[in-house]
């Protein structure tokens, strides 16, 4: 486990470069690919109009620019600590992006679509993951300790993203109303797409779990000592600094002091399991489906039987726990059932065309 890769240190003189050139490379990269995707009637975009294409980006860049002049962030040394997590996250994020514009393509939808798609979907599940994990925890939130002291003042805990706290089905859940509202404005159908997404939803979070371990959120419960993938979380990480500030602190702490006793990588057993629904859903599924909407349906149910399972490992109270089933179990019954009636209403609609076809 190695929490952070290593840390950034930018001067004042090189904190404004170092955002400006940020911006140009995101803006940048948005252009290009609206040069490449965005032609219309043959004609291909000139820089101006793909510039100003992707007006939400420029729009947040925008906003962060203005907070960071506010607060005077970008007039003082910036330590910038590169966390594992964070990286596998953006990793995932890219990857699964790749992903699906392959497969739109494939499919002959449009991948600039895709991308514009995915930065919604981003904004919409950073929210609502971190939602989902507040509500979990009301009290930390609203409660005596609802503000945290910063060098800019004191700020409501929720703002503190640095603390971690994000929740994955938080996360997908608002991730899919977002995607439905844009598609439906779009005026284009939700489970063609959701088909062509969801196997790349599944790689990402094969990612984003290996992230988790590294920052040792997400743990497991204790384990036999003799298992040999038991996991030993150092200092540095959230598993280790969680237990320690427990009032049982020495059922979970090695008497050294160095590390946390064995306990199970259960985020490695949740990054297994949907590395495999990946090669499931993409290499033999998708080719093979009978229906629209059956690869959505597919994921929501193994991974709903898959979260079910690895919650039995999980070990971290963050997660909140109710009549003796973890959130992320009750949430998985949902999840299920949603997946069971994409399943009934696309297959039921399949026949029926299928008979009318055949009148």
């Amino acid at each position: 486990m190695l929490p952070i890769l290593f840390q950034i240190v930018v001067s004042p003189g090189w904190t404004w470069v170092l955002a400006v050139g940020i911006a140009v490379v995101v803006v940048g990269t948005r252009a290009l690919s609206f040069r490449k995707h965005g032609a219309r009637d043959g004609k291909k975009p000139s820089w101006g109009e793909a510039l100003w294409a992707d007006k939400a980006t420029v729009g947040v860049l925008l906003v962060a620019f203005l907070a960071a002049w506010r607060t005077g962030v970008l007039e003082e040394t910036i330590r910038l600590p590169l966390h594992t997590y964070g990286v596998m996250m953006a990793t995932a994020f890219v990857a699964a992006i790749w992903l699906a514009q392959k497969e739109a393509a494939r499919q002959g939808q449009d991948p600039q679509l895709v991308g514009d798609l995915s930065f919604w979907i981003l904004v919409s599940s950073l929210v609502g993951a971190r939602v989902m994990f507040i509500l979990v925890n009301w009290g930390d939130y609203f409660g005596a300790n609802a503000f945290v002291t910063t060098r800019f003042g004191r700020i409501p805990r929720f703002f503190a993203l640095w603390e971690g706290g994000m929740v994955f089905y938080g996360g997908f859940i608002a991730a899919a109303l977002a995607a439905a509202l844009y598609l439906r404005v779009k005026k284009m159908p939700f489970l063609p797409w959701a088909d062509t997404l969801i196997p790349s939803v599944a790689f990402g979070q094969f990612l984003g779990r290996v992230g988790c371990f590294s920052a040792g959120c997400c743990w497991g419960r204790a384990c036999d000592p003799a298992l040999p993938w038991a996991a030993h979380f150092p200092p540095q990480s959230l598993a280790f600094q969680s237990m320690a500030a427990r009032v049982n602190a020495a059922l979970f702490i090695e008497p050294d002091h160095l590390h946390t006793l064995p306990i199970h990588p259960v985020q490695l057993y949740e990054s297994l399991g949907e590395l495999l629904l990946f090669a499931f859903l993409a290499l033999w599924l998708r080719p093979r489906k009978r229906f629209t909407g059956q690869v959505m349906a597919t994921w929501l149910m193994l991974y709903a039987v898959l979260r079910t399972v690895t919650e039995t490992f999980r070990g971290d109270v963050e997660r909140g726990m109710y009549l003796g089933l973890g959130t992320g179990q009750w949430t998985s019954i949902g999840i299920f059932a949603t997946g069971i009636a994409i399943w009934v209403v696309g297959s039921r609609a399949t026949r029926k065309a299928v008979a009318a076809l055949a009148v």
